[in-house]
């Protein structure tokens, strides 16, 4: 695999200590502002919602406890993923985490993905059509999508 291809089914492999993200809750705590730092300097800041609170979530079928991540224009791949893990690590319950880039935003996806996200779909949203990008935890990823194997009683 060369540098510049993603290995979508491993998640990418955890930052150094040199980077430390910091949490600030929003006072309906329906929203969170996550800063990232490198050394000390700002490497990006994501907004975090619930998608079900954002139109996204009409365009999917989003749970209750899906996050959707909003980075600003900075925010490097690095730093997205920090902000993911520490939003999975927070919140057990939270089954998925979405990323939302400008339809073919080809940087945006490729910044997604090397955060760990996995490409899913395109939507149309009433502002515009969008890339959703999604991230799971391993629990999620290694649970059967298989119908037959669905325990029934």
């Amino acid at each position: 695999m060369s540098t510049d291809e993603v290995d979508m089914l491993k998640w990418p492999e955890p930052l150094p200590s040199s980077w430390q993200c910091v949490r600030t809750d929003a006072p309906a705590g329906r929203e969170s502002t996550y800063q990232v730092t490198k050394y000390n300097k700002l490497a990006g800041e994501v907004r975090v919602v619930f998608t079900v609170a954002h139109p996204i979530g009409a365009a999917y079928p989003a749970g209750a406890r899906d996050r959707l991540l909003i980075p600003d224009a900075e925010t490097s791949a690095a730093a997205l993923q920090l902000v993911s893990e520490q939003v999975m690590a927070s919140d057990p319950a939270c089954r998925r985490l979405v990323l939302a880039v400008r339809a073919g935003d080809v940087p945006g996806i490729a910044r997604g993905e090397r955060a760990g996200f996995r490409y899913v779909l395109d939507v149309d949203l009433p502002d515009g059509s969008v890339s959703l990008l999604a991230a799971e935890p391993d629990a999620v990823l290694e649970s059967s999508r298989h119908l037959d194997d669905i325990p029934t009683s």
